[in-house]
């Protein structure tokens, strides 16, 4: 009970994980907004791209620089993170009796591909003995109310009874050096990361020559606005608590917001799997969105700088 509802894409809530845990954190008693959530875990500041494929899970907080861990630690919880395949029945089982557990003591489980698609949603019941889940998820008539599941979840998150939250304000300045070296390292095992991964997200885009990169590069791209529109939100409700810094504060977040609004005004070139008909986007429209891309990073660039002289 007390799970609100999912507000659902182009809301200003993206990324399915974190909006999912916002809810979850609401309903058990600890209210901590979306921006802050994706600030203080660096997700707002994190740009990956994997290197080997066209991969749509580039936004996803728990894939390649995983931020789950500075996440957790920053708002007093402890999790753990399972992945299992429904053909490995006994690891399967267990998994039904743990998630069971936990809905028993109170805690919604966080639950990939409950209904497909691969987006992350809230797992807020069970039925016949755990072999049936009900669900609250952004696809499948879900947002308001819940859903029995369809799918078999590709990732499990439990979290475990509450501990006392850290003091924000220490893990509002952990956030902005991480940040900075977010944006300063090179890779990632497959991924590239940082300003890097716009160069590579480029070259790939350069050497595109099917329909096999409009998905996955259309949501990398619109994760990429949610995530840059959350640390303008975000820089700007902390600014105050970095005193005489507060002035790089602000300035890092007026770069961020122009970095959004060019990307907003860039989206018409990255068309999406549905609505592109064509074999392939034409090398017309990748070159305009190479464009906007160099454009992010210099601004991405100039807001670093910004955050560097607060730390």
């Amino acid at each position: 009970e007390g799970i609100g509802p999912i507000r659902g894409f182009a809301k200003q809530r993206d990324c399915t994980f974190m909006h999912c845990l916002e809810l979850l954190l609401e309903a058990i008693g600890r209210n901590i907004g979306y921006d802050e959530l994706m600030g203080v875990s660096g997700l707002a500041f994190r740009l990956q791209v994997r290197v080997d494929r066209w991969d749509v899970g580039n936004p996803d907080p728990a894939v390649g620089d995983s931020v789950l861990d500075p996440l957790f630690a920053a708002i007093g919880v402890e999790y753990e993170l399972r992945v299992v395949r429904r053909e490995e029945l006994a690891e399967a089982d267990a998994l039904r009796r743990v998630i069971s557990a936990s809905i028993d003591n109170g805690f919604p489980v966080l639950a990939a591909n409950v209904i497909p698609p691969e987006d992350w949603g809230i797992i807020t019941g069970y039925q016949r003995n755990g072999w049936a889940w009900t669900c609250r998820s952004y696809n499948g008539d879900a947002r308001q109310q819940d859903r029995t599941a369809t799918g078999w979840p590709t990732a499990v998150l439990i979290i475990s009874p509450l501990k006392p939250r850290p003091a924000p304000k220490p893990e509002h300045a952990k956030s902005i050096r991480r940040a900075v070296e977010m944006f300063e390292k090179s890779a990632f095992g497959s991924y590239a990361t940082g300003r890097n991964a716009f160069e590579h997200w480029c070259q790939m885009l350069r050497s595109a020559d099917s329909r096999r990169h409009l998905h996955p590069n259309a949501w990398t791209y619109v994760g990429l606005i949610d995530a840059r529109q959350a640390a303008t939100r975000y820089l700007r409700s902390i600014a105050d608590e970095f005193g005489a810094k507060k002035r790089s504060i602000l300035e890092a977040a007026a770069f961020y917001e122009q970095e959004t609004r060019t990307l907003i005004d860039g989206l018409a070139n990255v068309p999406s799997e549905n609505q592109y008909s064509a074999s392939e986007q034409s090398s017309a429209l990748r070159a305009m969105q190479i464009s906007t891309l160099m454009k992010a990073k210099a601004l991405e660039e100039r807001a670093i700088q910004a955050l560097r002289a607060a730390m």
